[in-house]
């Protein structure tokens, strides 16, 4: 338990902001009287946010790194508009235009990368002329008018469901089992992760604490 409560206070300021996500959960969870995490609302809060939490994703990397990115919101917008028009005005099927969007996304990301890498110019100098160009590109593309409807089959990609191959009327067990699956997985390369730490003298966190965080994570 001191082993636990030193680590604790040692790297407050990295569980600050888990500390402040859980007192707000339980805050709105009182005030929303059990609303906030029943399951129907988690899923419309990931399905919502889907975007949000794939750029974060990518962002995460940058900012480890120590480096920052602000044209990631304007190039989203950016490639967005291409697919609109790529599937909507243009026709082209789905699948072609994903592909193309993806393509044209890493491209982008590419050049710019090349002129904090190789030209040293600082990242946020290249992003900030980025962020406008982009934006810039966006507004003169779609003219300030809403593309749509989208491909039902496209649409499917956020507002569909897994289909359940066992039939049963309670539980959705194709889920279920897919959640156990990355669940092992992610307990089994985090138990080796930490194995070949041991084996090669770096410091682990203690087991309890390595115990309950892959039952927080699971």
């Amino acid at each position: 338990m001191k082993t636990l409560s030193t680590l604790f206070k040692n790297n407050i300021r990295e569980y600050g902001m888990l500390i402040a996500l859980i007192a707000i959960m339980i805050f709105f969870q009182i005030r929303t009287e059990g609303i906030l995490m029943k399951p129907v609302n988690i899923t419309n809060l990931v399905l919502q946010n889907s975007y949000v939490i794939i750029m974060a994703l990518g962002m995460l990397l940058i900012i480890v790194a120590g480096w920052i990115d602000l044209s990631i919101g304007s190039i989203a917008a950016f490639v967005g508009a291409i697919a609109g028009v790529l599937m909507v005005k243009m026709d082209i099927p789905w699948g072609l235009a994903v592909v193309a969007c993806l393509a044209i996304g890493a491209l982008i990301g590419a050049w710019q990368g090349y002129w904090v890498a190789y030209v040293k110019i600082p990242a946020f100098i290249v992003t900030l002329a980025g962020m406008l160009v982009f934006r810039g590109l966006t507004l003169v593309m779609v003219r300030g008018e809403a593309i749509g409807p989208f491909p039902p089959a496209f649409q499917k990609l956020s507002s569909g469901f897994i289909p359940d191959f066992f039939n049963n009327e309670g539980f959705h067990i194709t889920t279920i089992l897919i959640g156990i699956i990355i669940s092992v997985m992610l307990i089994v390369f985090d138990a080796r992760g930490r194995r070949n730490q041991i084996k090669y003298g770096f410091e682990v966190t203690p087991f309890p604490l390595f115990v309950v965080k892959n039952v927080v994570i699971t």
